[in-house]
C-alpha cells in the first residue's frame, strides 16, 4: 500500500514539477519561427527563453519561503493559476513584447511546482530517501524535455508556433485538475505575522555554508551546459548545419533521454552508493564530455553529431548528479527545506539563464564559440562542487 501511495505521489509531483521544464524546452525549436514572425533580432528573440528562466529563478526565491510560511498546497495552486494565465497570454500576443511578458508570467507560475515538489518530498522522507524519490520524480519530469522539443518542432512545422502555447495551457489545466483533490498539505504553516522580507533571513546562513554552495553551484553549471545547447544550437542548426526546427527537436530528444536514463540509474544506486559519491561521478563525467564537444570542433569536426553524441554521455552523467545535488541542497538544514529549495533553484536557474543568454548572443557563423561555452559550464560545475565540498570537510574537521 505504501508503494502505491508513493507512486501516486511521484506522478502528481512530477506533473506539477514538469510544467517549468515544459515551458523552457517546448519553445527551443520555435525560436527561429518567433524571430521570423516578429522580425526580431537573435538577442531579443532569445529573451523569450532566458527571461523566462530568470522569472522562474526569481519566483523560486519567493515561493520557497512562502511555502514554509503558508504551506505547500496554496502556493502550488497559485503557481498553476499563473502558469495557465501566462500561457494564454502567449497564445494571443500581438508582438514580441507581449510574448515576452506572457513568458514571464508563465515561467513565474511554473516555478511553484519545481520548488514545492522538492520541499514536499523532504517533508516526507529522510536525506538519502529524498534523493531516491527525487530521482523517481525527475525520471518522470525529464519526459518533458525528452518529448517537448520534438513535439514543439513538429507543431511549428505543421500548425504554427502559437499552438505550442495552446499545448502548454492544456498541460497547466490538467495539472490543476489533478492536484486539487490529490495534493495534501505536508507542512504545518507557521502563520507568523512577520514581514515578507523576514522570510529570507535563512538565506545568508545558507550562502555561508560551503556544502550548500557546492550543491547549488553544480546544479547551476549543470543546467548551464544544457542552456548553452538550448540557447545557441537552434540557430546553429539553421545557420551552420542547414537543418530545420524538427531536426533540432529530434537531436535534443536524444540528449534529454540520456539525462532521463541517468536519473533512473541514480534513483536505484544513490541509497547504496551515497549522495556525494554520485555527484562526484556525475560532475566528472559531465566535465569530460563537455570538453570532448569543444575538442571535436577545435579539431575541425563541424556537425550536429559532434555536439549530440558526446552530449548524450554528458546528459547521462548530469542525470547521475543532479537529483543528488538537489537533495543535498535541501538537506543542509531540513527545518528550512522550502527556503533552501527556493534559493538553490534560484541560483541554478540564474546561472543557467546566464549561460543561455550568452550562447544566444555569441556569433553563429561557426559552432566553435558555443561549444567552448559548453565546456566552460561543464568544467565550472565540476570545480565548484569539488572545491566547495573540500572546504566543507575542512570546516567540519
Amino acid at each position: 500500500m505504501a508503494s502505491s501511495r508513493n507512486l501516486k505521489l511521484v506522478i502528481v509531483l512530477a506533473l506539477i514539477a514538469g510544467l517549468g521544464p515544459i515551458s523552457i524546452h517546448v519553445i527551443l525549436p520555435v525560436l527561429p519561427s518567433i524571430k521570423a514572425a516578429f522580425q526580431a533580432s537573435n538577442a531579443v528573440t532569445q529573451l523569450t527563453l532566458t527571461l523566462g528562466v530568470v522569472a522562474m529563478a526569481v519566483a523560486t526565491i519567493a515561493f520557497g519561503p512562502a511555502a514554509d510560511r503558508y504551506g505547500r498546497r496554496p502556493i502550488v495552486i497559485l503557481g498553476l493559476a499563473l502558469f495557465i494565465g501566462g500561457s494564454a497570454l502567449c497564445i494571443w500576443s500581438p508582438n514580441i513584447e507581449t510574448l515576452i511578458f506572457g513568458r514571464l508570467v508563465q515561467a513565474f507560475g511554473g516555478a511553484a511546482g519545481i520548488v514545492i515538489s522538492r520541499a514536499i518530498i523532504r517533508d516526507m522522507f529522510s536525506r538519502e530517501e529524498t534523493a531516491r524519490v527525487l530521482g523517481q520524480v525527475m525520471s518522470v519530469v525529464v519526459l518533458a524535455p525528452v518529448l517537448a522539443p520534438g513535439i514543439g518542432g513538429f507543431i511549428v512545422a505543421y500548425a504554427g508556433w502559437r499552438y505550442v502555447f495552446i499545448l502548454a495551457s492544456a498541460m497547466g489545466v490538467l495539472a490543476l485538475v489533478v492536484s486539487l483533490p490529490a495534493l495534501k498539505e505536508t507542512h504545518k504553516p507557521t502563520g507568523e505575522a512577520s514581514s515578507f522580507a523576514q522570510m529570507f533571513r535563512s538565506f545568508p546562513g545558507l550562502l555561508r555554508t560551503p556544502a550548500f554552495i557546492g550543491y547549488a553551484g553544480y546544479a547551476g553549471c549543470g543546467m548551464g551546459m544544457f542552456m548553452v545547447i538550448a540557447g545557441g544550437v537552434p540557430f546553429l542548426m539553421i545557420d551552420v548545419f542547414g537543418r530545420g526546427p524538427a531536426a533540432f527537436g529530434l537531436f535534443f530528444m536524444f540528449l534529454a533521454a540520456s539525462f532521463l536514463m541517468g536519473t533512473i540509474v541514480s534513483s536505484r544506486l544513490t541509497v547504496r552508493i551515497g549522495l556525494d559519491r554520485m555527484i562526484r561521478w556525475g560532475s566528472s563525467g559531465g566535465a569530460f564530455f563537455a570538453l570532448a564537444i569543444a575538442g571535436l570542433f577545435l579539431a575541425g569536426v563541424s556537425s550536429p553529431w559532434a555536439i549530440f553524441v558526446p552530449g548524450v554521455f554528458m546528459g547521462f552523467s548530469h542525470g547521475l548528479a543532479m537529483p543528488n545535488a538537489q537533495a543535498g541542497a535541501v538537506s543542509v538544514n531540513p527545518q528550512i527545506a522550502g527556503s533552501a529549495s527556493g534559493l538553490m533553484t534560484f541560483l541554478q536557474m540564474s546561472i543557467g539563464a546566464g549561460f543561455g543568454q550568452i550562447a544566444g548572443m555569441l556569433p553563429h557563423a561557426t559552432a566553435l564559440p558555443v561549444t567552448i561555452l559548453i565546456a566552460v559550464a561543464g568544467v565550472s560545475g565540476f570545480l565548484l562542487y569539488n572545491v566547495a565540498m573540500s572546504l566543507s570537510r575542512e570546516a567540519s574537521s
